[in-house]
C-alpha cells in the first residue's frame, strides 16, 4: 500500500515539473506591440507643456475640408487628431453659393461716347466662398472714326468668351463683401473692315476714296484681374475690376491687325474695366456666427 502511495506521489511530482517547464517556454504576447487590424488607434490625452507621441505606423495628411487626418500604415484606419486638431480653415460649405451678373461696363461708356463694346454676362461658383471659378459670355461690337484720321472702322456684332478663376481674401469673412485676384482666359471669333479711306494724290492734288476688304480673325488673350464686390440689398450686389490683359494669339492678316477685339478691348491698350450688377442664390443658409459655434462645439 505504501509503495503504491509512492508512486502516486512520484508521478503527481513529475506532472508538475512539466507544467512549470511548459509555462516557462510558453512565449506571452506584449498587448503593447500587437493591435488587431480592425482596432482604432488612440490618441492619449497630453497635458498642457507635454509633447504628444504617436505610434511609428501613423502618418499625418489632411481631408478636403482641410482638417488633420491621421492615417494607420498597418490597418488602414484614418482618424481625426485630438491633440491637433482645430478649426477648419475655411467657414462655408464646400458649394457654397451660385452668382450671375451683367458687365456693364461697355454700355456706360458707349452713353459717354465710346464707339465700340456691348457688354456680357457671367456666372461664377463659390467654393468655400475662397475659390470661385467663372465663366463669362458677351457680344461687342466697333464703329470708329478718329478725329484726325480719313478712315473708318468697323466690326460687326461678334460673341466672345472667358473662362477663369477668382481668389477671395475674405473667405471666413461675411459673404457680403468679397476682395479678390483673378485669371481669365478669353477668345473671340470676328471679322472687321476698314471703310471710307482717303489716299490724296501729292502731284495732282487728287483724293480716292478706297475700302479695305472684310478680313476674319480668332484672337485669345489673358486677363489678370484685381475686384471688389459689395452686396447692397438683399443678394443683390455691385462690382469693380480693374483688369491688366495681354494679346496672346491672332494671326496674320493681309491688310493689317484688328484694331477691336470684342471682350479685349483696342489694340495695344494695357488696362481695362468691369463694373457688374449681380445676384448671388446660397446654397445654404447658414450664417458665419452658428457655422464657428458648430465648430466649437
Amino acid at each position: 500500500m505504501s509503495s503504491i502511495r509512492h508512486i502516486l506521489i512520484l508521478v503527481c511530482a513529475m506532472f508538475a515539473v512539466t507544467t512549470m517547464a511548459q509555462r516557462r517556454i510558453t512565449p506571452v504576447a506584449n498587448p503593447e506591440n500587437k493591435r488587431p487590424e480592425t482596432e482604432t488607434p488612440v490618441v492619449k490625452e497630453v497635458k498642457p507643456g507635454e509633447t504628444p507621441v504617436r505610434p511609428a505606423s501613423v502618418i499625418e495628411t489632411h481631408d478636403m475640408e482641410g482638417r488633420v487626418v491621421l492615417v494607420d500604415t498597418i490597418s488602414g484606419v484614418e482618424y481625426h487628431d485630438t491633440i491637433t486638431v482645430k478649426a477648419p480653415p475655411t467657414v462655408y460649405p464646400r458649394f457654397a453659393a451660385v452668382s450671375v451678373g451683367v458687365n456693364a461696363w461697355d454700355a456706360l461708356a458707349r452713353l459717354a461716347g465710346q464707339q465700340y463694346g456691348v457688354g456680357g454676362v457671367w456666372a461664377e461658383l463659390s467654393i468655400h466662398n475662397w475659390f470661385k471659378p467663372i465663366v463669362e459670355f458677351g457680344l461687342g461690337m466697333a464703329d470708329y472714326m478718329p478725329k484726325d484720321e480719313s478712315y473708318r472702322y468697323k466690326s460687326g456684332m461678334a460673341p466672345y468668351f472667358k473662362i477663369g478663376l477668382n481668389y477671395n481674401f475674405l473667405y471666413n469673412s461675411t459673404p457680403d463683401y468679397s476682395v479678390y485676384l483673378g485669371l481669365r482666359y478669353g477668345i473671340s471669333s470676328f471679322s472687321y473692315r476698314i471703310e471710307d479711306v482717303t489716299a490724296v494724290n501729292g502731284y495732282w492734288d487728287e483724293s480716292t476714296t478706297l475700302s479695305v476688304p472684310s478680313q476674319h480673325a480668332t484672337a485669345g488673350y489673358f486677363e489678370f484681374l484685381f475686384g471688389l464686390r459689395v452686396q447692397i440689398w438683399r443678394n443683390i450686389s455691385l462690382g469693380w475690376e480693374l483688369r491688366v490683359h495681354k494679346l496672346l494669339h491672332q494671326g496674320t492678316h493681309l491688310y493689317g491687325d484688328p484694331w477691336y477685339i470684342p471682350g479685349f478691348g483696342t489694340d495695344g491698350s494695357l488696362f481695362s474695366g468691369a463694373f457688374s450688377v449681380s445676384y448671388t442664390l446660397p446654397f445654404q443658409r447658414t450664417s458665419k456666427k452658428s457655422t464657428i459655434s458648430e465648430m466649437e462645439n
